[in-house]
């Protein structure tokens, strides 16, 4: 027979031990945070001033052709609003050289005078406002340069794991107290007791462990239930978190280590330019490919975090595949495989245009790199009673059936030994791009190629 805990004291006590530590626990999360994100705003304030200290040297040294080899511009660059918008969407820098306080090359936007490396809030008249790292630098009596850097790719992603991180601890931490509130009020002695040395095993092994549910009080199986549940989920974002980990080593371990050992290479061959200008070649090839990387996260953790819909339009979805589809015909004829188009003319739906042509190009980009050399690809679209079946395919050698449930996690690929390029992001993308328009993906089965169905909503 199951004795209650009458002492009121008690479940105050319990539940007000409970608050606290939820309060620390989040609050310490949340200064920690502010703490790490600030060291990293504060580095790149440190380097984006070295970096432009040593544009001014180089300046005084070699004159203003140098200055633009190293900022990557060329003579009479202009990038107008909606180029500079695109720009800082995607991480990159926008400069402005101006002589005698008239512009004459870079951005179009105005960019504030900050002679110290400052942090500010821009919107430029856009719907987006952007944290922008602001510098500029006279270079001599006539001309200064202005920069406007967003926030580094390590802020971000530093940002995210830190909030999901957190989200987890506070989860843990709030279920923790309303479990044993409800325990301290309803459950005997020993039955708490049974819980916490339960709960303390679960932690060895939260992965796997699991609260029992065979508690014959139906609030505390509701609350086995939720606890179980979030239990599930934390696992998954632990398995998420260590693939992640897992794939960041591998894809930027191989291409950096080849860099170092051109940088090697490039010691023991100066003064042989031909070799210097081949190693300066490759190694650019290693770091576009750890760039390619950083920027495929980025656009994942942006297409996932759903911002895209408020900007959602009205697309003619085969015009689109169309254009895109003749645009790659000749790339798949200079590789030798055939690319046949079908499609139904006006299929409409609401979408982000260029994530759409962004799924395509991936679908289109997986096939040229895992179907034959003379594969047959095809992409078709058929209307149904509100949607449209997009499919891409190929008579290819296919997906093993151990790798088909895993070909849209993150860093997954087939290819264990990593040995082509690539970074084991493309379809996940793809799924992301999919579930934001609500759209359904499936891997066919029992196909001789790789066939992929995608069911689109479609609007009258």
């Amino acid at each position: 027979m199951i004795k209650y805990i009458k002492d009121s004291s008690l479940v105050f006590n319990a539940a007000k031990t409970s608050a606290v530590v939820t309060i620390f626990v989040v609050s310490a999360i949340t200064i920690t945070s502010l703490i790490v994100l600030s060291a990293i705003d504060a580095n790149q304030k440190i380097e984006l001033t070295e970096y432009l200290d040593e544009v001014k040297s180089r300046y005084e040294e070699e004159g203003l052709d140098s200055i633009l080899e190293e900022l990557d511009l060329e003579p009479h660059t202009m990038w107008d609003r909606k180029e500079s918008l695109e720009r800082l969407n995607e991480h990159d820098a926008i400069f402005a050289l101006f002589i005698d306080n008239e512009l004459a090359l870079g951005t179009e936007l105005t960019l504030p005078i900050s002679p110290d490396a400052k942090w500010q809030t821009l919107d430029f008249d856009s719907n987006k406002s952007f944290k922008l790292l602001t510098l500029t630098v006279q270079l001599d009596e006539q001309q200064h340069l202005s920069i406007a850097q967003p926030i580094s790719y390590e802020h971000e992603f530093t940002s995210t794991i830190l909030v999901r991180f957190g989200l987890i601890l506070a989860s843990i931490a709030a279920v923790s107290h309303f479990i044993l509130s409800i325990v301290a009020g309803g459950n005997s002695k020993q039955a708490t007791r049974q819980i916490v040395e339960r709960l303390s095993e679960i932690g060895q092994s939260p992965d796997t462990a699991r609260l029992n549910l065979d508690n014959k009080m139906e609030l505390h199986r509701d609350i086995i239930h939720a606890t179980n549940e979030m239990l599930d989920q934390i696992a998954f974002l632990h398995g998420r978190a260590k693939t992640m980990s897992v794939g960041i080593a591998h894809d930027l371990k191989t291409p950096l280590s080849r860099v170092a050992n051109r940088l090697q290479s490039m010691r023991q061959d100066l003064g042989d330019n031909t070799a210097i200008d081949a190693h300066i070649t490759r190694a650019s090839e290693d770091l576009n490919a750890v760039i390619s990387t950083f920027n495929n996260l980025v656009r994942l953790n942006s297409i996932e975090s759903g911002k895209h819909k408020s900007n959602f339009i009205q697309i003619n979805l085969s015009e689109l595949i169309t254009d895109l589809t003749l645009s790659y015909q000749p790339v798949f004829e200079d590789s030798g495989r055939v690319l046949e188009l079908s499609t139904v003319d006006d299929v409409y739906c609401f979408g982000d245009s260029d994530l759409l042509s962004q799924l395509i190009c991936n679908l289109f980009e997986n096939a040229l790199e895992y179907s034959h050399s003379s594969a047959n690809v095809w992409i078709r679209l058929q209307s149904h009673t509100g949607s449209a079946l997009l499919q891409v395919g190929d008579d290819g050698p296919g997906i093993s059936l151990q790798d088909q449930p895993h070909i849209f996690e993150r860093f997954y690929r087939a290819d264990v030994s990593r040995s082509k390029p690539g970074n084991g992001l493309g379809l996940s993308i793809v799924k992301a791009i999919c579930d934001v328009h609500d759209a359904k993906l499936c891997l066919l089965s029992d196909q001789k190629g790789a066939v992929f169905n995608i069911e689109v909503p479609i609007s009258n």
